[in-house]
């Protein structure tokens, strides 16, 4: 054994040892303080990294649920605003309702009108003040909006919210064919009915029979509405062209097959003579009489059948030799501001052929809101004839005639003459009539000089006019909303129509809703589980650490108690000198 002084190996290895059990004690007290396994790059420099990237991921992944639940928030806004909305929608409907029957006067109508008109601008108010953060949600511009939903760029959902206002909402599509004045076989068919396929109706026959006409085909309509999105309705009304003068009728005058005989009724069937004699009969004919506020015979078919008349009603009776036969104008009714496309056989009959004026427009909610124009009424079906009723044209013997003469605009080459496809001849001729002086209308209406209708009298009912471009004989516009009947139902297609366009922007931004939710609970299981994966790379396991320490403590003690030792054991040497 040999004894050194200068060098004390055994010290030096004690202070070695005490120095790297120091510093794995100072590592341990680090790690047990901060609770965290990693406190610097060189505790474990790829664990760091790898646990930088998961915290970087956590936190990302958690401002991605706070937008998400932003994202709800501002659909939850729209959705509540929507809802009052649609309250708004029912009770409008329910005034409209209210409306739609002839127990209400002019004056409770217009008041009905004018509380619709406050609701419309409320529904209006709502739509364009509606905002979440400064942002408007309901006014259209809330399109193809982005929410960052994920811990990587482009990780997005989109949303969108339509518009809500009623000039956007509730656009309706009415089109009303021309008055059918023959019988014939139906096969209607409409095209693309659900964007792809058609739909097509069974066989109708249009006459004067019971369960025929263009009630029997409405009824076959109505009957598949809940597919094809349309509704249709009928307007079977014959209209005197001038007030009841005195006046026989033949011995063989009958309706729908049905003799009526021979009647002498006075001006204005004073005594009611004409329209009893035809009501007597109204339940085998199906077609009603009564007279109008300007005292015109008014000829109704209630179930849709065809009003043909035979024998002689008498010129006094204001029927024409035009109108003994029809079978009225069918209106389609469809809840999206689309075309009804028709196609099928013998529509003709129904006023709808190739050769026909179609009357159609689209309403929006705000334009029921006004008086409605008159092409816009005669597409609703306000309208028994094509444009209102038959005009009478003096100093003309034809369309043709009117048509080339040079004050009217339609002469040859302008794009609007006889047969040149524009169908203005076609409409007008349906809804005028012809006569070449005021002296041969007195004679084919029969009134005499004197009456109040003569020529020069200043009250003449024979008056001439001219059609423009796009404005049938006899159009006129009719007042807003609610305040006739036909107005009324019209609003109330109108109003279902704003519902279900109301219902669907609801139902998308509630699916939108939906995907959020899911992606908020998906992200937040994620988050929770990158969490834990960093948690296991850089906390501190206590228990092993705590272990760690307790052997690093005593390490160092005993490495103390050695170096002690070791120093100590130098003092043998003296021994040797003594």
């Amino acid at each position: 054994m040999g004894f050194r002084i200068n060098t004390n190996i055994g010290a030096l290895n004690a202070h070695a040892n005490s120095v790297v059990n120091s510093n794995e004690l100072d590592k341990s007290l680090s790690r047990l303080s901060s609770g965290l396994r990693i406190n610097s790059a060189a505790d474990d420099a790829s664990g760091m990294a790898i646990a930088d990237s998961l915290r970087s991921q956590a936190a990302t992944l958690g401002q991605a649920i706070n937008n998400g639940n932003d994202a709800i928030g501002i659909l939850q806004t729209a959705d509540k605003a929507m809802d009052e909305q649609l309250k708004i929608l029912d009770t409008i409907k329910t005034k409209a309702t209210q409306a739609a029957q002839d127990g209400q006067s002019l004056k409770t109508r217009t008041m009905l009108q004018a509380d619709i008109n406050r609701l419309m601008e409320e529904l209006d108010n709502i739509a364009n003040t509606t905002a979440f953060n400064g942002k408007q949600l309901l006014s259209g511009n809330f399109t193809n909006q982005e929410f960052q939903i994920g811990s990587s760029s482009n990780q997005t959902i989109k949303a969108s919210i339509g518009p809500t206002q009623s000039s956007k909402i509730g656009v309706t599509r009415f089109e009303t064919g021309s008055q059918s004045m023959s019988e014939g076989v139906v096969n209607m068919v409409i095209k693309n009915y659900n964007g792809i396929e058609d739909f097509k109706f069974q066989s109708i026959v249009i006459s004067t029979s019971v369960g025929t006409g263009l009630g029997a085909l409405a009824e076959e309509i109505n009957r598949s509405s809940d597919k094809t999105g349309v509704r249709a309705t009928f307007d079977v009304r014959t209209v005197g062209a001038y007030e009841i003068k005195a006046g026989v009728t033949s011995k063989d005058f009958a309706i729908n097959g049905v003799t009526i005989g021979q009647i002498n009724y006075k001006d204005g069937d004073e005594n009611g003579q004409l329209v009893a004699a035809i009501n007597s009969v109204k339940d085998t004919t199906g077609v009603e009489a009564s007279r109008d506020e300007n005292g015109k015979l008014v000829l109704t078919s209630r179930d849709g059948r065809g009003i043909k008349i035979t024998g002689d009603i008498g010129v006094s009776s204001g029927i024409l030799a035009s109108q003994k036969e029809n079978y009225g104008r069918l209106s389609l009714v469809k809840n999206d501001g689309r075309d009804i496309d028709i196609g099928g056989t013998g529509l003709s009959a129904i006023g709808m052929g190739a050769a026909d004026l179609i009357s159609q427009n689209s309403v929006s909610l705000r334009e029921s809101k006004g008086q409605i124009d008159a092409n816009t009424a005669d597409a609703m079906g306000f309208n028994a004839f094509k444009g209102g009723g038959k005009q009478v044209i003096v100093g003309y013997t034809s369309v043709s005639s009117y048509m080339s003469a040079a004050n009217t605009g339609f002469s040859a080459g302008s794009g609007f003459s006889v047969g040149s496809g524009k169908n203005m001849s076609i409409g007008l001729g349906a809804g005028a009539i012809f006569i070449s002086s005021m002296s041969a209308a007195s004679a084919v209406f029969n009134v005499s000089a004197g009456s109040g209708f003569s020529v020069g009298s200043g009250n003449s009912q024979f008056a001439t006019f001219k059609v423009s471009a796009g404005n049938g004989a006899g159009v006129t516009d009719k007042n807003a909303g609610v305040t006739t009947l036909k107005g009324a139902m019209a609003v109330m297609d109108i109003v279902e129509t704003a519902t279900t366009n109301l219902d669907q922007i609801r139902a998308d931004i509630g699916s939108v809703q939906n995907q959020l939710q899911v992606t908020i609970n998906n992200i937040t299981v994620t988050q929770v589980n990158v969490k834990a994966a960093e948690s296991t790379i850089r906390d501190v396991d206590f228990a092993a650490e705590s272990a760690n320490f307790s052997k690093y403590n005593i390490l160092a003690q005993s490495g103390s108690y050695a170096m002690s030792q070791a120093n100590a054991v130098q003092q043998n040497v003296l021994k040797l000198l003594q």
